[in-house]
């Protein structure tokens, strides 16, 4: 008989509460979840218990809290998800500790700092015949005298992102996109002169629109096969430029020979190197060469991975038949959705504006959702807190855009 199992969440974001609703549709379970303070997208909620621990931000204070619980638990098979990338690499660092208390639906520690290198998984992607953009590294202490070897436009991104994303500067961009040299000594000079320590990666510039943007959702079981695949088109990213990346608005997109074979491609790459765990990655349609190309490999559930519940790709379903042993056909997200991290009111009334042709494909779609709205979760307090965080999130994006 299989034990009662539980998610443990860290971090209170969106992201954790992306996690706590794809368990509690697939599994009726609430999860418990930890962080240095209770943020809006888990509070009053009844599908989390949330503990705000001070000091959670330590190492050592994060991991007694969680081995204090999985001994409190011992019963369960408790199940440890981290709500950002920082979180990741936190259990990265303490993973013999915690690997001895909890199941983690992630890559190895090992693996999972060499695909982070962002130029290492390229390396791979190079060997295994994955089409990506042309890249260099720039390495922080030689940055003054590198040469760039690519043509402009290109992109400007960390290797390592967790740290960057630590830093606060006037222009400070998620990903830069360069026109020229000048752009690119500026942006070089601001991220070192604020104290960034590691390499960034330069990179050709894919042309087209942001609707050119895809992101795949995938989880591999702990024997390296792939359990679940699941593909959004990108339609809304998000206009401030700090947080490019981001996504207001994912779609299904056409099903055609070029996603059927993206699907069998990362199928096959993934368990070429024996993959483990949550992923997604972000790719960008080239035109030109009429292929996928690949940008980004994060390893974990991504904070718009609820687009793939919302397609039929529930991962907390995936997670649990490899926990339990049960047989199943991938998993694919295969329904005609769109997800949203703005309200349906902002997409109609922004999309139509900004893209007439594409607004036109997408209007009658009846399968729409966001992360946070869940009417199994829709107190009174709730629901008027996150209606308001909601209305408060489309001015902000208003504003932005205008």
């Amino acid at each position: 008989m299989n034990k009662e199992f539980q998610p443990v969440i860290i971090g209170t974001d969106i992201n954790s509460y992306n996690v706590a609703r794809a368990f509690h549709m697939a599994h009726g379970v609430v999860s418990k979840v930890f962080g240095n303070m209770e943020l809006i997208p888990v509070k009053h909620s009844k599908i989390v218990d949330t503990t705000e621990v001070e000091g959670f931000y330590k190492d050592d204070v994060m991991v007694d809290t969680l081995v204090d619980y999985a001994k409190a638990n011992a019963d369960k098979d408790l199940i440890l998800f981290a709500a950002s990338e920082n979180y990741v690499h936190r259990i990265f660092s303490n993973y013999d500790i915690l690997s001895d208390y909890y199941i983690i639906p992630y890559i190895s520690p090992d693996k999972g700092l060499y695909y982070s290198d962002k130029m290492n998984f390229y390396k791979v992607c190079e060997e295994k015949k994955i089409p990506y953009p042309k890249a260099q590294s720039v390495n922080r202490e030689t940055y003054k005298d590198a040469v760039v070897d690519l043509d402009f436009p290109l992109i400007l991104k960390p290797i390592e992102s967790s740290d960057y994303f630590e830093l606060n500067f006037e222009g400070k961009e998620k990903a830069y996109i360069l026109e020229d040299e000048v752009a690119y000594e500026k942006a070089i000079m601001d991220i070192y002169n604020h104290g960034y320590g590691h390499d960034m990666v330069l990179q050709e510039f894919v042309p087209g629109p942001v609707t050119n943007e895809y992101v795949l959702n995938v989880y591999s079981d702990s024997k390296g096969k792939v359990r679940l695949l699941s593909l959004g088109q990108i339609i809304l990213d998000h206009p401030d430029s700090a947080l490019r990346g981001n996504y207001l608005a994912i779609a299904s997109p056409e099903k055609n020979e070029a996603t059927k074979k993206l699907y069998k491609d990362i199928q096959i790459f993934l368990e070429d190197i024996e993959f483990k765990g949550l992923a997604n990655f972000d790719f960008k349609w080239d035109e030109n060469h009429q292929t996928f190309k690949v940008f980004d490999f994060n390893l974990r559930q991504g904070r718009s991975s609820f687009f793939s519940v919302v397609a039929g790709a529930n991962y907390a379903i995936s997670v649990i038949d490899d926990l339990q042993d049960n047989p199943r056909e991938i998993i694919y997200g295969d329904k005609e959705f769109i997800w949203l991290d703005c309200t349906e009111d902002f997409l109609h009334e922004t999309y139509a504006e900004l893209n007439p042709e594409k607004y036109a494909e997408l209007k009658d779609i009846k399968n729409v959702d966001n992360t946070l709205e869940y009417k199994e979760d829709n107190s009174f307090l709730r629901k008027r807190l996150i209606k308001k965080y909601l209305k408060n999130n489309d001015e902000r994006l208003k504003n932005k855009l205008y």
